[in-house]
């Protein structure tokens, strides 16, 4: 019914969590991290862009008899700051970023996020966005869909696959998931990835990221977060790709010697989840502390 949290044991020893000590999930989804973190006394702020998923963790938490410790907010990690400090949590002991997407999300939300199911070509994880995916792939001149897709996602087949799209636009207006998936499919050629991943994959991948401003945004919310911190406090981030992973990567040089890393490498998921949940397999998480003054 709930997705399964990825790199649940990991997260939780690494953000140390104490009894009545607050923490921020950033990402709240369906609640799987948060829920453990208000199990074992944490109190805790979820924050989510999407108000169903919201609604939808803050009622499994209602459910399981632990809403007293904790604040639902909907809103955007980039504004943690202000959220944090307009809810009390000006001084935290842990944040949290899990930067995948829930099952519900991919599967159940009607945005279009996946090509699994056919929906409506949206992708905003906040509909206050005024730009959908749809939008973008209708509008935008082959070379900039060309770009989008190769910078956000390193297709190496982004100048076919936009040329395709650019094509059939001109025929039928692209709405659907099925039809940009369709679309791309009959692009790519016969052996395209030796077949490990289905040639929409990362045209998605890229879309998603330009439609909710995904890479800025989690620049622009690192710093901020760590500057909520506790001395000794933590920031736990899961990245699932190569960009992500570099802003995190970075963002720790940067914030260097104010926060220190916990893990020299990335830890990822044992086998033993990933034949599990196999979409835990891209999954990276770094863990930085706020060093005392």
């Amino acid at each position: 019914m709930y997705h399964k949290p990825v790199l649940l044991n990991e997260v939780l020893e690494h953000l140390k969590v104490n009894k009545n000590a607050k923490y921020i999930d950033a990402t709240l989804g369906d609640g799987g991290h948060a829920t453990e973190i208000l199990k074992m006394g944490g109190t805790v702020l979820g924050l989510d862009v999407n108000p169903e998923a919201l609604q939808r963790a803050a009622d499994r938490i209602k459910e399981l008899g632990l809403d007293e410790n904790f604040t639902g907010v909907t809103g955007n990690f980039k504004d943690i700051e202000q959220i944090a400090l307009s809810n009390g949590f000006e001084a935290v002991s842990g944040v949290l970023f899990d930067l995948g997407y829930s099952t519900y999300e991919l599967e159940e939300s009607n945005i279009g996020l996946s090509f699994l199911e056919d929906q409506p070509l949206d992708m905003r994880l906040d509909s206050t966005l005024g730009v959908t995916a749809a939008d973008l792939v209708n509008a935008l001149p082959e070379e900039r869909l060309a770009n989008i897709m190769f910078n956000y996602s390193d297709e190496r087949m982004s100048r076919r696959f936009a040329k395709a799209i650019v094509e059939a636009r001109k025929l039928k207006k692209i709405q659907t998931t099925r039809q940009l998936a369709e679309i791309i499919k009959s692009a790519a050629p016969s052996d395209y990835e030796r077949g490990r991943i289905n040639p929409a994959t990362r045209t998605f991948q890229a879309l998603r990221i330009a439609v909710n401003n995904e890479l800025e945004n989690l620049e622009n919310s690192l710093p901020r977060a760590a500057r909520l911190l506790l001395p000794g406090g933590r920031i736990v981030v899961i990245s699932f790709h190569s960009l992500e992973d570099g802003i995190v990567k970075q963002f720790g040089l940067d914030a260097q010697p104010k926060l220190s890393k916990v893990v020299k490498k990335p830890l990822v998921p044992t086998e033993e989840e990933i034949s599990e949940n196999p979409r835990a397999r891209s999954a990276k998480m770094r863990v930085f502390e706020r060093c005392a003054e």
